[in-house]
């Protein structure tokens, strides 16, 4: 189905985004004050940066939540502040809350990752993305469990006899959990740089432009916290060295929501600027200006605009072509994306078709088809006589193919009808001749029977010229051949093999005669040289020739009537004839 959207203003857009961004950030930021304050009381500095890790990623959270598309990744983040503010609940060091930071500390990691696998499609995409977040289930909350299970609380820097999940409590084993988990942490960050790097040809152009920054800070931030967790896994360790290491981790992690708010800024802004851009490149609006200003601004090159034509009620490219396109009716192609654009009053304008990746950016498309309101219902004017033109020249197209199937039919009714009758009547003829016993109506005879044979000559080359046989049956280059023979001059023939359909057959090839005449009558040439090529769009036939030069096609001359033909099939002419150096007339058709 064919959505029908209406955008509201970006500005306004924009000042609801931030105002919503950053209602979750005092909230995260309490909750880590309360959670880190025996800590934070005689630590400043780590205050101030946990407080401003956990202010920034709720503040991209909630601002990646005011797009339908990075929804969930907005929320992912929106998790992983409150994970790492009550991650510093270790500080408290009583009853359940060294426990609750350690899964705290998992869960943050774990969401930052799919926060970012899920940016800016909004889902996991693929295989690869499913199986890097099972994998991170299973090595970041079930390595944490194999943590807890073979140590004691002591082990990992808080007092003995508080809530723990100890099940075997011997230094050896939990010497070989903690290597294992070194490597796991590793390979984890490992497969979601390659995660990355493989959806990266998948992506479009504005995809890219946000994904890349993202990904650069996330490779940053794995890998960093990989080897900053190897300074921990010792087998016993104290609680101030693990809070030191909450700090440095925390600042490393603020590289991803800085990415995260600078991309969705930079996306947001986009919107402002979509409007200024849309409104210079069509300031004087045109079918192809507005066209080309929106592939320009959205980053599409395949953006198609197809206008409502209400006289006709159908939709028109930009050619003016009716379109098979019914609002609410036509579905989209897998990997394009339709939107329709409605005037003010509600009566449809324009379809959109781009490609299905601007679903993502659906704000700054609606900014850009705002800005482009104006100058959309101007181009649809011209939409409107175009396609009404087009409609003529279709006509004209089917009267050029209607003349040339009724000169095939006239050709062959002559040469099966009226052309066998004549033949049949000088056989006869003959056979009376010498058969009769009459000396002197023998002669008679004879004389009726020559001038009959030269009456059916005439009419064989009359039916030649109306339509000849041979171009129905052997195609352009042997019907020309003849035609090159009768001349009487010398004639150089080079023309393709291939057939095309009888109407652009029939229409080059009288072209061409039109032209060779014109060069033996007109220009006086001794020497006339015939190409005729073709490639997957079009064929083209040129006659050059050593006469006199200086022609112009006259308004009644032959020439000019074979122009209106071949424009009939949207094809043209070109004559170049400079003074004493000879003409060359060249005739392009389409293949079609």
């Amino acid at each position: 189905m064919i959505p029908s959207r209406r955008a509201t203003g970006p500005g306004r857009r924009l000042t609801t985004a931030l105002a919503r961004a950053f209602v979750p950030a005092p909230a995260a930021v309490a909750i880590a004050v309360a959670a880190g304050w025996p800590y934070f009381s005689s630590h400043p500095l780590a205050a101030t940066v946990t407080l401003l890790s956990c202010g920034a990623f709720a503040a991209a959270g909630g601002l990646l939540t005011t797009a339908p598309r990075s929804r969930t990744s907005g929320l992912l983040l929106l998790v992983a502040a409150l994970a790492w503010a009550v991650n510093w609940s270790a500080s408290w060091d009583r009853g359940a809350w060294p426990l609750v930071s350690a899964f705290a500390q998992a869960t943050f990691y774990l969401a930052v990752g799919l926060s970012v696998l899920t940016y800016p499609a909004g889902r996991l995409i693929g295989r690869i993305d499913r199986a890097w977040a099972v994998q991170a289930v299973a090595i970041l909350w079930g390595g944490q469990v194999a943590i807890c299970t073979t140590s004691r609380p002591e082990w990992s820097g808080f007092r003995p006899g508080t809530l723990w999940l100890t099940v075997t409590a011997r230094r050896a084993v939990f010497h070989q959990v903690l290597q294992v988990m070194t490597v796991l942490y590793l390979l984890l960050a490992a497969t979601l740089a390659l995660a990355l790097l493989l959806r990266l040809p998948r992506m479009g152009r504005l995809d890219r432009a946000l994904a890349v920054p993202v990904m650069g800070a996330i490779a940053f931030v794995g890998i960093s916290a990989a080897i900053s967790e190897q300074s921990v896994m010792e087998d016993v360790i104290k609680l101030p060295q693990l809070l030191h290491l909450y700090v440095i981790q925390g600042a490393f992690s603020l590289a991803v929501p800085a990415a995260l708010l600078a991309t969705a800024l930079r996306n947001r802004l986009k919107e402002l600027t979509a409007a200024a851009r849309i409104l210079h490149l069509t300031s004087y609006p045109s079918v192809d200006r507005v066209q080309s200003a929106l592939r320009d601004v959205l980053h599409d090159p395949t953006l198609q605009v197809w206008f409502w034509i209400p006289p006709h009620q159908v939709y028109a490219d930009s050619a003016g072509r009716p379109l098979d396109l019914h609002p609410g009716l036509q579905h989209s192609p897998a990997d394009r994306w339709r939107t329709t654009v409605t005037t003010a009053d509600g009566p449809p304008l324009a379809v959109v078709d781009c490609d299905t990746t601007l679903q993502a950016h659906a704000s700054l498309v609606d900014a850009a088809l705002v800005a482009a309101s104006r100058a959309l219902e101007t181009a649809q004017l011209q939409a409107v006589v175009q396609a009404q033109l087009e409609q003529v020249r279709s006509a004209q197209e089917r009267l050029v193919r209607a003349e040339a199937a009724e000169r095939e039919r006239l050709a062959r009714d002559l040469h099966d009808g009226a052309q066998q009758r004549l033949l049949a009547l000088g056989v006869n003829l003959g056979i009376l001749e010498n058969t009769t016993g009459d000396s002197t109506l023998r002669p008679q005879l004879r004389q009726y029977r020559l001038e009959l044979l030269e009456c059916l000559s005439d009419l064989r080359a009359l039916a030649r010229g109306i339509h000849p046989a041979i171009l129905v049956h052997e195609g352009i280059a042997a019907a020309l051949e003849p035609v090159a023979e009768r001349l009487g001059i010398r004639v150089h023939l080079h023309a393709t093999r291939h057939r095309f359909s009888r109407d652009v057959e029939s229409t080059m090839y009288f072209a061409l005669c039109e032209a060779l005449s014109n060069a033996v009558k007109h220009a006086h040439a001794t020497e006339i040289r015939i190409h005729v090529t073709n490639d997957t769009a079009h064929v083209t036939g040129t006659v050059h020739d050593n006469g006199t030069g200086g022609a112009h096609p006259s308004p009644g001359g032959g020439l000019a009537g074979i122009t209106d033909r071949v424009g009939a099939l949207r094809g043209r002419i070109e004559l170049t004839s400079p003074p004493g150096v000879g003409t060359t007339v060249t005739v392009v058709l389409p293949c079609a």
